[in-house]
């Protein structure tokens, strides 16, 4: 499942990252009710928080990433377990490819302006993933 779900989740975040620096600008544009579209460039992590070290923060992103496809590659766990797993994984790389070939994570995902920091897809994913996690049954193990 890995092999196919994190390369699909990838490109599925790159090419989001890439229409929003082609179609929209940092002026909150509404999408849906409670959903906006506003260019942001993210120099940091969650919540903007460590601003300014894209090379650390990148290769952070990408050792966390690779070591859990190492991890994938080598276990056999639950598919909840892998699923949830593979879901950090292609986040951490999405980001990843953002810090390291940008210098900064493109994030467009705004649920209101001001009510929550803006995101992108491979934030998605890594929330997502942790949250499956955390449950009780995310855990287990076959």
């Amino acid at each position: 499942m890995p092999t196919v779900l994190i390369p699909l989740l990838l490109a599925a975040d790159q090419i989001s990252k890439l229409l929003a620096l082609r179609f929209l600008d940092p002026v909150p544009d509404r999408l849906l009710p409670g959903l906006y579209l506003t260019l942001v460039q993210n120099t940091g992590v969650a919540f903007g928080l460590f601003k300014g070290n894209p090379t650390l923060l990148g290769g952070f992103s990408l050792l966390v990433g690779f070591a859990l496809l190492v991890y994938l590659a080598r276990t056999r766990s639950a598919p909840l377990f892998i699923f949830a797993l593979s879901l950090v994984a292609a986040g951490a790389l999405g980001n990843a490819v953002d810090r390291l070939g940008r210098g900064w994570v493109v994030d467009f995902l705004d649920i209101g302006p001001g009510l929550w920091p803006v995101f992108n897809l491979a934030d998605s994913f890594v929330v997502v993933g942790v949250v499956l996690l955390l449950l009780p049954w995310g855990r287990a193990r076959s």
